[in-house]
Order: structure tokens, then C-alpha cells, then sequence
């Protein structure tokens, strides 16, 4: 019997009010616990800030650069990242609900042991991210390039990959049985075979599971 593939459900939009006023988060240092919400963030850089559990709640960052930016265990709900940088920076331990990343530059942006859900990334620049012990749930990501990220050990939920460039992509220690990645491209991913199981793929992408066994082949 063939294994049926889980239904992935479309991740919840961000719930934002009709009117955002524009939002100056400051160029002082942040403190740890310090709360932003209800506003617009434009055409900006902030830089050189580092802070613990620090929260976002119903915010746009629309073209905002994140430089040198270390922000542990920070809780973003309800959020935009449009045509932002984040390259590099640092939200491990993160917990992320109903948060889109559009057009964005996530070059090595580190979501290690961070809690996703309702998360989109859409015509994103994300290679070399990390989501190393990542827990996602309801989460898509299309139109993208994420190659050589890492999602070692991560927890995939209803997770949709589409349209998205993954070579070399590391999914150790990852389970993905009904994840498909038949419509992504790369040459080759690091899997398990038990992590591989029930993963749903393209019959050309076969090749690159030369050595694993049990994949789900998708006409």
C-alpha cells in the first residue's frame, strides 16, 4: 500500500490592525524583555543589538537591515518582514506565530532550536540559514533559495517546500515523511534513510537517494 501523503495546511496570516503608525524602535541599546507592537517600521538599519526575550507583536518591518543583530529567545506574533536583511543575524531559541518573510535576505540567519508556527517564507535568499532542533509546524516556503541551509534534527509538521532551491541542504536526524520536495531542485541533500521514509519526491530526483531506500516516488 502506498503511503498517503499528510494533507499541509496553508499557514495562518498575520493578524494586523487596519492602521499602523509608524514605529521608532530606537536607536538606544535594547533591553532584555523589551516589548514593540502595533506599528510600522520602515527604511532603516538597526544595528549592534543584542538582547534576551525581546517581543514583536503586530508589526510591519518593510526594507529594514538587521546588523550585527543578536536577539536570544525573541517572540515575534503577528509580523512582516518584507524586503528586509537579515543576514547573519541571530534569533535562536526563537518562537515565531503568524510571522511572513517576503522577498528577504536570510543569508545565514540563525534559527537554531527555534518554535514556528503559521511561518511563511516567500522569494527568499536563504542560504546558509540554520534550523538546527527547529520544531515548524504549518510552515511553506516557495519561491525560494536555501541552499546549504541546515534543518539538522529539526521537526517538520505540515511543512511545505515549493519551488525551492535546496542543494546541499542538510536534513539530518530530520524525519520527513510527508514532506515533498518534488517540486524543489538540488543535486543532493544530507538525509537518513529512516528520516527519508515517506518523503515525497520526483521520479529524476531518485538519483540522489542512490543509497537510501523507501522514498515515495511521485509521478
Amino acid at each position: 500500500m502506498a503511503t498517503k501523503k499528510p494533507k499541509n495546511i496553508e499557514p495562518e496570516a498575520p493578524r494586523l490592525p487596519s492602521r499602523l503608525d509608524p514605529l521608532n524602535v530606537g536607536d538606544d541599546e535594547w533591553e532584555d524583555k523589551i516589548a514593540f507592537g502595533n506599528g510600522r517600521v520602515e527604511q532603516r538599519t538597526i544595528r549592534d543589538q543584542r538582547a534576551d526575550k525581546v517581543a514583536f507583536d503586530a508589526i510591519v518591518f518593510d526594507h529594514v537591515t538587521f546588523d550585527r543583530v543578536t536577539l536570544e529567545r525573541v517572540e515575534l506574533t503577528d509580523v512582516v518582514f518584507d524586503g528586509c536583511d537579515l543576514s547573519n543575524a541571530i534569533f535562536r531559541d526563537a518562537v515565531l506565530h503568524r510571522v511572513v518573510f517576503v522577498n528577504c535576505k536570510l543569508l545565514g540567519f540563525d534559527l537554531s532550536n527555534a518554535t514556528l508556527r503559521n511561518v511563511k517564507f516567500d522569494k527568499c535568499h536563504g542560504q546558509y540559514s540554520m534550523f538546527r532542533f527547529a520544531d515548524l509546524k504549518y510552515v511553506g516556503i516557495s519561491g525560494s533559495q536555501f541552499e546549504k541551509s541546515d534543518f539538522y534534527d529539526a521537526t517538520f509538521s505540515g511543512v511545505e517546500f515549493v519551488d525551492t532551491e535546496l542543494d546541499q541542504t542538510q536534513f539530518g536526524g530530520a524525519r520527513l515523511a510527508g514532506v515533498d520536495l518534488s517540486g524543489c531542485e538540488f543535486r543532493s541533500i544530507g538525509v537518513t534513510l529512516d528520516g527519508l521514509r515517506g518523503c515525497v519526491v520526483r521520479s529524476d530526483q531518485i538519483e540522489s537517494f542512490a543509497s537510501l531506500l523507501g522514498v515515495v516516488v511521485k509521478e
